[in-house]
């Protein structure tokens, strides 16, 4: 009975114990020296030994196993959501400076002209010409129409004083002479000696019809006979018109071609 109990091995005592479905949870025993061993040694013996699990950590937390096996699903990345831009990043935005695109230059206009041909710059200068002497001599009339109103009046009206030697007139009683452009005609009229009584009238036409020219009156000799003869001037507007009278010591008289008239 005896060699039959010596035959038996001895029973290998559990390390560790399961308890549900939890991990199993090693069992401490003391040791030879009267000291326990703790978990962390235990687990790295059986480890060594190849009979347990890779150690564990020095932690109190006990984790179970999930009752129902769960899917590796992956949850889709979330794009961040951008951060609103600051009030003052906007108007920086809106008050940036805009660039500056450099463009070729232009020809001017002298460089047009000189790639133009030289027939059609003469043209286009005689036509500027022709139109600035046709606005010269339209600004040129009218002045001088405004002058005649100035100086002459309307109608227009010339007078002065001279000794003829007719009707008795001397420094001291010249004649007057009355010059006015009327109807289209220059009328002249001389007042003897300063008398209204011994006036006369002298009239010539006045070419173009132009009621507006002024006429005046000059008094020098003419035919070489020391007489002063009476010429008169009207001032038209394109050119002179001039009528000469003859001094026959009694009154004028019209120049005729028998007279040597020098002007």
């Amino acid at each position: 009975m005896a060699a039959k109990d010596e035959q038996t091995p001895p029973k290998k005592r559990p390390e560790t114990i399961n308890i549900g479905k939890q991990d199993p949870i090693p069992l401490i025993y003391p040791s030879a020296e009267g000291k326990s061993a703790s978990p962390r040694q235990t687990d790295d013996f059986l480890f060594d030994e190849g009979l347990g699990d890779p150690p564990r950590t020095n932690t109190s937390v006990v984790r179970h196993s999930p009752a129902f096996p769960t899917r590796n699903t992956t949850q889709p990345t979330m794009t961040p959501i951008p951060l609103r831009r600051q009030k003052i990043m906007t108007r920086q935005l809106r008050t940036r400076p805009t660039q500056k695109i450099e463009r070729e230059p232009r020809p001017s206009i002298v460089r047009k002209l000189m790639s133009m041909h030289w027939l059609f710059l003469v043209g286009l200068g005689m036509m500027a010409a022709l139109i600035l002497w046709i606005i010269g001599s339209a600004v040129l009339a009218w002045g001088m129409q405004r002058y005649y109103d100035i100086r002459y009046g309307t109608p227009r009206t010339y007078q002065v004083d001279q000794v003829v030697g007719q009707g008795g007139d001397s420094p001291a009683h010249p004649s007057h002479f009355i010059a006015i452009n009327e109807n289209h005609e220059a009328v002249v009229i001389e007042l003897r000696a300063d008398d209204p009584a011994k006036s006369i009238t002298y009239t010539t036409p006045v070419y173009n019809g132009d009621s507006e020219a002024p006429v005046t009156l000059e008094f020098r000799d003419v035919t070489g006979d020391g007489k002063l003869d009476m010429i008169m001037h009207i001032h038209l507007t394109t050119q002179e018109q001039i009528a000469v009278f003859v001094n026959n010591g009694d009154q004028f008289i019209p120049a005729s071609g028998n007279d040597h008239i020098k002007l």
